[in-house]
């Protein structure tokens, strides 16, 4: 009696990028091993990121990036397969999750506690300078965080515009703990690199939604935050790792409110 090959589930991966050379290969290298389509939105890039991509066998798509909301819908919605891993140019599939993406393929994303889930929830472990750390603001590591789902019944619409979350509304999720690996920043450069786009981002949504600044968030609220995190939090035991990211979070709480504070005050008009 001929046997045939048990079909498997397709899937779609997609990665936003913007000049993304650093960690992009190691990131594609993993992701082709689980996708049936890769889909890249790129917002952008100048520096070797197309190079890169163009050595695999995946999609590039062009957006200006407006915000991380935005992006992530029309790279929803970019993907033909239903099943759909959402990954950041810095994130790379361990090997431990690449065998599990690829066992529930075969099984049709069969859960293990739902039968059919409509999304999965993976661990995802933080790194800053190569080294696994415990914090990094906003988040506590490590994470878990809905990546792996299904498009008709999960979307980032209706999230807000940074740190974006697919809404989970009547959802049926089960947890993949086997990591994602976020490789955030390698170097000092890349981490105060960030908070220009971020703090703008976060100024704007927060503006969006009615919040204001006054000069106690401004002056005061970033040294509490830093000690929150620092002590209760536990960046102290990321030793001298943590001391640099408690450093972060001050500026970048200060910056953020600042933007805010005068995002919201009318142009004046000149006087001579």
């Amino acid at each position: 009696m001929q046997s045939f090959p048990k079909m498997t589930t397709p899937l779609s991966i997609y990665i936003l990028t913007m000049n993304s050379e650093r960690r992009l290969s190691q990131v594609l290298d993993q992701a082709s091993q689980v996708a049936d389509e890769i889909i890249i939105v790129d917002s952008g890039s100048t520096d070797n990121t197309a190079e890169i991509i163009a050595r695999y066998s995946a999609l590039t798509l062009y957006r200006k990036l407006d915000n991380f909301r935005d992006q992530r819908i029309f790279a929803e919605n970019s993907c033909t397969n239903n099943w759909v891993l959402a990954l950041d140019s810095d994130e790379v599939l361990s090997d431990d999750l690449i065998i599990e993406i690829n066992h529930l393929k075969r099984n049709n994303f069969s859960g293990i506690t739902t039968q059919w889930p409509d999304g999965f929830s993976i661990r995802r472990d933080w790194y800053f300078l190569d080294r696994r750390i415990k914090n990094f603001y906003p988040v506590k590591t490590p994470e878990y965080i809905v990546r792996l789902f299904r498009k008709d019944k999960l979307s980032t619409h209706g999230s807000r515009i940074i740190h974006e979350s697919l809404q989970l509304h009547n959802c049926r999720i089960e947890t993949i703990d086997k990591p994602i690996l976020h490789f955030s920043c390698d170097s000092i450069d890349d981490l105060y690199g960030k908070i220009n786009l971020y703090t703008r981002l976060s100024a704007e949504d927060m503006h969006s939604r009615g919040e204001h600044a006054n000069w106690g968030k401004i002056y005061l609220y970033p040294w509490l935050i830093w000690a929150k995190w620092y002590f209760i939090y536990g960046s102290w035991r990321d030793g001298k790792f943590g001391l640099i990211l408690s450093r972060y979070i001050r500026t970048t709480v200060y910056i953020k409110y600042i933007k805010l504070k005068y995002i919201t005050k009318p142009t004046s008009s000149f006087r001579p």
